[in-house]
């Protein structure tokens, strides 16, 4: 899964979801993850931000991961119909998406923790799609899990959109150099 930093050399990041394309709100992942991939020797050459739209977010990545050896993308992977960062992935990746059922009993355990009277709505399960190949990345803050998807000489990596989550998250693969 990790590669040394004289490997990985050339970085592009895609900030995914339409409320990044408003004037109230502010990218400060992509600062973030620029911030950790600089201090491991990876130089980010070009940003992107995709709105929830499965074309225009497969034509952003597709984009994106042209020239460059480690893509990373934030957001986009919890459980609403506007999270489409797994399948868009998958597709210009072309890798089929199976549910994953350690993920899914983690998500049934963390929801059930949560002592609700109701069950987990199933749509939940959605964050347990991982395409093949993937290695599941373990979110301590949240429900979305993180992937890293080695695909030839490059890498794939998607980490969650909400800053709390995702800070730790990149935080830790940087401090293991990727």
């Amino acid at each position: 899964m990790t590669r040394s930093p004289s490997v990985l050399a050339r970085a592009a990041i895609v900030a995914v979801g339409s409320e990044l394309l408003e004037t109230t709100k502010i990218d400060t992942n992509s600062l973030f993850i620029t911030e950790q991939l600089n201090a491991v020797g990876l130089d980010v050459v070009s940003k992107h931000v995709a709105g929830d739209d499965r074309a225009v977010l497969t034509h952003v990545l597709r984009s994106a991961l042209a020239g460059v050896d480690l893509l990373v993308v934030c957001g986009g992977l919890g459980p609403t119909d506007d999270d489409l960062t797994r399948e868009a992935v998958a597709d210009v990746l072309a890798r089929p998406l199976a549910e994953d059922v350690a993920l899914v009993d983690r998500l049934k355990r963390r929801y059930a923790s949560r002592g609700l009277s109701v069950p987990m709505p199933l749509n939940n399960l959605r964050q347990a799609m991982v395409p093949a190949g993937a290695v599941v990345l373990d979110n301590p803050n949240g429900s979305a899990p993180g992937l890293w998807i080695d695909h030839g000489p490059q890498a794939v990596v998607l980490l969650p959109g909400p800053p709390r989550e995702l800070k730790p998250m990149m935080s830790e693969l940087a401090e293991t150099g990727l």
